[in-house]
């Protein structure tokens, strides 16, 4: 006679065992609400940091187009400086007709202006920035100024020698270097072969959007 099972069905060693597994009660801990707290936190950081960098790279790419700009603006200033010394400006009244003498109202020194701890004349130096208006750029009345309106920079410049006191260049007040005349000098030459000149140097200061300042300065060798 086959075995039953205590429920009354039959019951045999080689037939499928059917277990029912239940569920186990377990008081819930908050695991899954801390990991999402982490990862949420984890995103908001990755958030701001990603913020940060596009920020960074935006600084940086507008850093370096002020500076391609103002090297071009610094070229063109230089140019008009040298202009104005050699007595060759387009504006007639830039002309630095007496180099012996200071001359503020053209942006020109005969002896060197005080100047900062980085080399700056103070005159400037001390600049206010320019202000602005509909048009863009106010003029600031500077002798020489010039605004350039792609790069909205404008573009000053001042010229001084190396000289602690004006009047004519003497080994005593100036910087000098030896110029030889050429050999094939016709005029103001006599029986000399050279002469002894002050060294000049232009600084040019260049004013951009968002005060952004820069600065160029070249060494001359006068006449």
């Amino acid at each position: 006679m086959p075995a039953r099972s205590t429920a009354g069905r039959p019951f045999s060693p080689d037939s499928p065992r059917r277990v029912r597994l239940l569920p186990l009660r377990r008081a819930q801990q908050g695991l899954s609400l801390i990991v999402a707290l982490v990862s949420l936190v984890v995103m908001i950081v990755a958030g701001f940091a990603l913020f940060r960098s596009v920020d960074s790279a935006n600084m940086a790419s507008m850093n370096y187009q002020f500076m391609r700009s103002a090297e071009q603006n610094a070229d063109m200033a230089f140019n008009d400086a040298i202009l104005a010394f050699m007595q060759s400006h387009p504006t007639a009244a830039l002309n630095v007709m007496d180099r012996n003498t200071d001359q503020p109202t053209i942006s020109y020194y005969a002896s060197q202006r005080d100047q900062n701890a980085d080399g700056i004349p103070l005159p400037l130096a001390q600049l206010s920035a320019p202000a602005w208006n509909a048009d863009g750029m106010a003029s600031s009345e500077w002798p020489g100024e010039a605004v350039d309106a792609p790069s909205r920079q404008m573009r000053r410049y001042l010229i001084e020698r190396l000289c602690t006191a004006t009047g004519p260049a003497t080994a005593a007040n100036c910087r000098l270097y030896e110029y030889r005349y050429p050999r094939n000098c016709m005029t103001n030459c006599g029986a000399a072969v050279s002469e002894w000149l002050p060294f000049v140097r232009i600084t040019v200061r260049i004013d951009g959007p968002k005060n952004s300042v820069a600065y160029a300065q070249m060494f001359l060798k006068g006449d």
